[in-house]
């Protein structure tokens, strides 16, 4: 094979069968067609990588063997939240996507005074989103899956966050001047608006809060391309995270 999948595979990892069953089991078989002797990368999500190699394919799913570990990744010293007002489900599912790969940690879907789609999603709809943020973390090599919340008002989410806070607004401090007021560990929020911007009361609560108002760009941004550059941005200003083999 040209290119190894790599499978989240939940769970402790270590050397041995296991069996890669599920969604991730059939498309293994069935769309990339493996086959005994094919290399496979596991990651549980607890930050490290194993190397492992298909034993068989099966109705119950793909029995690989687990060889050696490949990459070790200690956690973020700063997790970085992202906040996104909720959009259509569309551009919202593809700002999950996107956001996973920039280096979300956690991604918290907000509810805001001019939040459109507030509606309660149900279990299946968190299910597929966090379908999304798996297939994302495994696309683009992460050892972390980024946790996806559901969705919760915006002033519900400051009574009890104790991180520091970078929400998106025209006007606000260029990105260059971000890097010293932000923290070297703990956690940091990047708040997103709907569509017509956050409300001012709102904007004027953030501030309350240490909130940093922040331009992320000359132009005018959609709310899932403002959520992804955001997170790409204050994800390059924090310290990288510590690999060893």
């Amino acid at each position: 094979m040209s290119h190894v999948p790599r499978v989240y595979l939940p769970g402790r990892l270590a050397h041995g069968a296991v069996t890669i069953d599920g969604e991730a089991g059939r498309h293994l078989a069935t769309v990339l067609r493996v086959r005994p002797g094919d290399p496979v990368l596991l990651f549980p999500g607890d930050g490290r990588e194993w190397s492992a190699t298909v034993a068989g394919v099966t109705k119950a799913g793909v029995v690989a063997e687990v060889g050696e570990l490949t990459r070790q990744e200690a956690p973020p010293a700063v997790v970085l939240e992202t906040w996104c007002a909720l959009v259509r489900a569309n551009r919202f599912e593809w700002a999950l996507e996107k956001c996973a790969e920039a280096g979300a940690d956690i991604i918290r879907p907000i509810l805001t005074e001019w939040t459109q789609r507030g509606d309660t999603p149900s279990e299946a709809k968190l299910a597929r989103w966090r379908r999304i943020v798996v297939e994302a973390a495994e696309q683009s090599g992460r050892l972390f899956v980024p946790v996806i919340e559901a969705p919760a008002p915006l002033a519900h989410l400051l009574e009890t966050y104790r991180g520091a806070l970078v929400f998106g607004a025209m006007g606000g401090r260029h990105a260059r001047d971000l890097a010293p007021l932000l923290p070297d560990h703990g956690h940091i929020g990047v708040v997103i608006g709907p569509e017509g911007g956050l409300a001012e009361a709102e904007t004027a609560t953030l501030a309350r809060h240490g909130g940093i108002s922040t331009s992320f760009g000359p132009h005018i941004l959609r709310t899932e391309t403002a959520a992804v550059v955001g997170t790409a941005l204050i994800r390059s200003l924090t310290p990288g995270m510590v690999s060893s083999a």
